[in-house]
């Protein structure tokens, strides 16, 4: 999309947003979350972290299968003021359990098997990352009445179609910026090198919040802090050093997810 265009489309966002009342306002931002157990890439972002004052979600799979000082890193992550939230005791995708097995063992085995032990551990979980990007409101419904005030969903700029790859921008994308409402089912954008969102794409995305009162919400996997590293599975952590910087300049603020909600104006 060419220039021009894009400065409508920022200056209509900007219309918006600019007709509620000043008192229905919230503070415009991020909210960061990385999903899976990369526990010692993680502990490693902190300096990054602290350098902006962000504080982000950290999204916890397999957690039985972690040993005491991963177990302590996300006690400290959290006593950082990070989230912590939970992502899976198996790491499966909901519709496709309860398909083969039913709901009662997916909470049981899936939910349950997790939520206890991390609690246990002095953890604190409110919110709850769907694996694989499956999220039916059968089950989502007993989700939030049940376990957690917060779930969140996958987004992606291009998608596969068979026919032909579909391509969205990311100012375009409406369901990854929360609004504040109270809703309690999101969907973020995968930042991982295999999304392929160029850098101007998530400028365009910041720009958005921040003209219309809203929090643009990213998630990647494992922080990659050798650019020469292989590893599709995860995000340059030089890009999300400069993707804050941005947000700073802005006048963005950080959110962890739960914040969305509890901060919501009803």
């Amino acid at each position: 999309m060419d220039t021009f265009k894009r400065l409508i489309l920022f200056f209509l966002f900007g219309v918006i947003s600019s007709c509620k009342p000043e008192s229905q306002r919230a503070s415009p931002g991020i909210a960061l979350s990385f999903d899976d157990r990369f526990v010692q890439e993680w502990e490693r972002l902190r300096p990054v972290l602290k350098k902006y004052d962000a504080h982000a979600t950290f999204y916890v799979t397999q957690f039985d299968s972690l040993g005491p000082e991963e177990v302590e890193i996300l006690r400290q992550l959290q006593a950082d003021g990070h989230e912590i939230g939970a992502h899976g005791a198996t790491h499966a995708r909901s519709v496709d359990y309860v398909w083969q097995h039913s709901m009662e063992a997916y909470f049981t085995n899936e939910i349950e098997a997790e939520l206890k032990p991390m609690q246990k551990a002095g953890l604190k979980v409110s919110t709850f990352a769907h694996p694989g990007g499956q999220q039916v409101w059968f089950i989502d419904k007993q989700l939030l009445q049940k376990y957690f005030v917060l779930l969140r969903d996958v987004a992606l700029t291009e998608r596969d179609l068979k026919l032909f790859m579909l391509h969205r921008p990311v100012f375009g994308m409406n369901e990854i910026y929360y609004h504040f409402d109270g809703t309690p089912t999101v969907s973020a954008l995968l930042i991982d090198r295999s999304a392929n969102v160029p850098m101007n794409a998530l400028r365009d995305g910041l720009i958005r919040a921040r003209n219309t009162q809203t929090v643009l919400m990213l998630f990647g996997h494992c922080p990659i802090f050798d650019k020469n590293s292989p590893q599709p599975y995860g995000f340059e952590v030089s890009r999300l050093d400069s993707m804050l910087a941005e947000s700073k300049k802005l006048g963005l603020r950080t959110y962890t997810m739960s914040e969305l909600v509890k901060l919501s104006r009803r």
